[in-house]
């Protein structure tokens, strides 16, 4: 069977790109997240400074490329359309990597998430009464209420299975849509 160059650069291209995806975490278990320079993540990947930027703008698209799958769950939650056995499924994950989770969901990183998180639930909001509460509020009170609890969970600081706190995280969203308006 042969196989066209498009097809082998896109393998190529997917296994570097999973190299300093993979690089990140490994360098996240280690240590926080602002102590990680790019040159440190170049040098665990095994990859060159032009490869890393053909791929990667920055640290900071790697970070985006890692968390994207934790925060769509949420995200979709957040606007009232989550699903509880697939959050529940994301948090037996982040309950398995808590260590790691624990830097993800910490400060300084919990605001940049928060702010990526608000605009992923924004984006799924349903178009409201005009005198409503704005779903930029919305968005932003639903991401802050879902990161604070799921970095409680994660820390011990409180307490409940998965199934629990998936079905929190749905409902979250709907205890700030009924937020009454002034």
């Amino acid at each position: 069977m042969k196989h066209d160059d498009t097809t082998q650069g896109d393998g190529r291209r997917q296994r570097t790109r999973q190299a300093i995806t993979d690089a990140l975490i490994r360098l996240m278990s280690d240590q926080r997240y602002s102590a990680i320079r790019t040159t440190d993540l170049i040098q665990a990947a095994g990859v060159g400074r032009s490869t890393f930027y053909e791929h990667f703008q920055s640290r900071e698209a790697v970070l985006e490329t890692i968390v994207e799958p934790i925060l769509t769950p949420l995200a979709l939650a957040g606007a009232g359309l989550g699903n509880t056995a697939r959050l529940k499924v994301l948090l037996d994950h982040l309950w398995d990597r808590r260590a790691l989770a624990r830097h993800l969901f910490a400060q300084p990183l919990q605001l940049r998430l928060k702010r990526s998180l608000a605009v992923m639930i924004e984006g799924r909001l349903e178009a409201g009464d005009e005198h409503a509460i704005p779903s930029a509020l919305k968005a932003g009170g639903a991401a802050a209420a879902q990161l604070t609890m799921l970095q409680m969970w994660l820390s011990g600081e409180a307490q409940c299975t998965p199934e629990a706190l998936a079905m929190a995280l749905v409902g979250a969203r709907g205890q700030i849509s009924r937020v009454p308006t002034l």
